[in-house]
């Protein structure tokens, strides 16, 4: 399903200088400074408690640094908010979806949220989405009743239904089986030659090949 989909034409640089974030009174993390460009992947590795989340939220604008800032294509993603959001597909720790929608409705309501490279009728791409995360015949079940990996799934199915060129996924591995697993592997690996960005933190390690892929430790710089 994704050998079809066109190159980003919008792709640009991601860039963190000097980013310092403090809470309850301590440095979670000092001096973050990297630059991101199209194809390339950052996996953000550190121990529980080292700021991963926290810097992740910041790449999404969700939260304010006390010091430094994030750049999109040179220009402070905090003057360029909408443009900003419109290339960036995030899933966090929380799922993030509506637990009185069903799984299709769910979709249906990102993809209206977004900009979407499908329209919101195409019930085939649906279809293959649903079947290849494994959620197929679950379109009428309400997030509510989805176990863990499930609710995980469709979390990540979301991004997959928009043209954003910059991933930034927390864990997105948590909770999914070994054909889960591969999948998003394969979506991850497919985003990136199409142009695209993604920074990622996961315990597990990523089996994403040709990929230029940097390692940040925020342990390191705490």
């Amino acid at each position: 399903m994704f050998k079809s989909l066109p190159a980003y034409t919008k792709s640009k640089v991601l860039a963190v200088k000097e980013l310092a974030i403090e809470k309850s009174d301590r440095w979670l993390f000092q001096n973050v400074s990297f630059e991101l460009s199209p194809k390339e992947v950052l996996h953000l590795e550190g121990e529980n408690g080292s700021g991963k989340t926290t810097l992740l939220r910041a790449l999404c604008g969700l939260t304010i640094a006390d010091k430094g800032d994030v750049y999109w294509n040179d220009v402070s993603i905090h003057q360029q908010p909408y443009d900003y959001h419109l290339q960036l597909s995030y899933v966090g720790h929380s799922d993030g979806i509506k637990q009185d929608l069903t799984v299709l409705e769910n979709l249906r309501v990102a993809m209206v949220l977004s900009r979407s490279i499908y329209k919101v009728s195409d019930k085939k791409i649906m279809r293959e989405i649903l079947e290849n995360i494994g959620l197929k015949n679950k379109e009428d079940t309400l997030a509510f009743h989805l176990s863990a990996g499930q609710r995980r799934r469709l979390a990540f199915a979301r991004c997959l239904l928009n043209d954003s060129a910059l991933w930034i996924l927390d864990e997105p591995l948590t909770a999914l089986d070994v054909k889960g697993v591969s999948f998003i592997e394969q979506a991850i690996q497919a985003h990136i030659e199409r142009g695209g960005l993604a920074v990622i933190t996961s315990h597990q390690p990523l089996n994403i090949k040709n990929v230029r892929c940097t390692r940040l430790n925020l342990s390191a710089v705490a």
